[in-house]
């Protein structure tokens, strides 16, 4: 995990449930990064606009994710900018879905490594059910049916997969 945290920019991605939120607290928290979290924006930007009425994944709608996505960029520019670190959570799941952050981050010649929480369907449904921010199941599966590994092919500089994963009660 040392020399990945030398990257300017890492993604950290997993299936819904697969604990990313944890191992960020673990392993980045006080690591002089700053955090974007797609749900989190997610969240603010519906309780803002609908006068503090709780989000929750059923009020997730594509139109909405466009307005978030820009969001999301635009902070990630404000930090590249800056010239801060920065660990971009989300489910990273797809080659698709990293590609552009590696195009920004090489465009704004900065490193970007990714760390990718490999868990079971089985663990992910489970911690997933339980979050307040839980996503419907099918989207769960429907993801994990989807998933591709990243790879140092795409871009990374460097490329964590953890496939081991905290065991019921840890």
């Amino acid at each position: 995990m040392n020399k990945i945290h030398n990257s300017n920019i890492i993604l950290l991605g997993g299936i819904y449930g697969s604990g990313k939120t944890g191992f960020a607290l673990k392993y980045f928290k006080d690591k002089s990064r700053f955090r974007i979290s797609r749900t989190e924006i997610r969240k603010l930007i519906f309780e803002m606009t609908s006068f503090g009425t709780s989000w929750s994944a059923e009020k997730f709608t594509e139109e909405d994710d466009v307005l978030v996505k820009h969001v999301e960029r635009k902070i990630l520019e404000h930090y590249i900018h800056l010239k801060r670190n920065i660990l971009i959570v989300n489910t990273f799941h797809s080659t698709e879905s990293r590609a552009r952050f590696i195009k920004l981050a090489k465009d704004s010649n900065k490193s970007i490594s990714i760390v990718f929480l490999d868990a079971p369907l089985e663990f992910c449904l489970k911690h997933n059910s339980g979050k307040a921010t839980s996503v419907p199941d099918y989207v769960v599966q429907s993801l994990f049916n989807k998933k591709v590994l990243p790879s140092k092919k795409e871009g990374f500089d460097e490329v964590i997969i953890i496939d081991s994963y905290p065991k019921s009660g840890e």
